[in-house]
């Protein structure tokens, strides 16, 4: 696995093969389509880079919005082997960690409160996390997230 830039192609496979649960947060919270919330997203971060699977195929986008507002958006294959899931969480330690100490902080964002994968991650990078709630058009549980230096 390996961070890569953030490329149009790149961003473009992420978008076509968006795993379920990221599919149905971003439909949940902005009532956007996998190709809206990747596109979108990418075109928002000024700090923004792809990850790229042990074979070379992205599995992954993530990135900063104004504000510190920190997203992650991936493909089945994200996590899909032991070694992309170590290597994941090692890789995303050191990125948010030099956020942190770069001054991009506090970073934050809402959760959908059943993508499990991702409220995981967000555990191991050091996030905490408010008690779920309503939140965008469709009504659905949601969690505030924040972390800072």
């Amino acid at each position: 696995m390996n961070w890569a830039p953030a490329e149009e192609w790149r961003v473009a496979h992420i978008a076509t093969y968006l795993r379920a649960q990221d599919a149905a947060e971003v439909f949940y919270s902005h009532a956007s389509s996998p190709e809206e919330a990747v596109f979108d997203s990418w075109k928002n971060s000024p700090d923004c880079r792809c990850i790229d699977g042990d074979d070379g195929t992205p599995v992954g986008i993530c990135g900063v919005a104004s504000g510190g507002l920190i997203w992650l958006l991936g493909t089945e294959d994200l996590l899909a082997t032991a070694s992309h899931r170590r290597q994941f969480i090692r890789g995303a330690k050191k990125w948010v960690n030099g956020l942190l100490n770069e001054g991009s902080g506090p970073l934050h964002n809402w959760v959908f409160a059943a993508n499990r994968d991702s409220i995981l991650w967000l555990k191991k990078l050091g996030f905490r996390f408010w008690p779920a709630e309503p939140y965008g058009p469709c009504g659905q549980l949601f969690r505030y997230f924040e972390r800072s230096i």
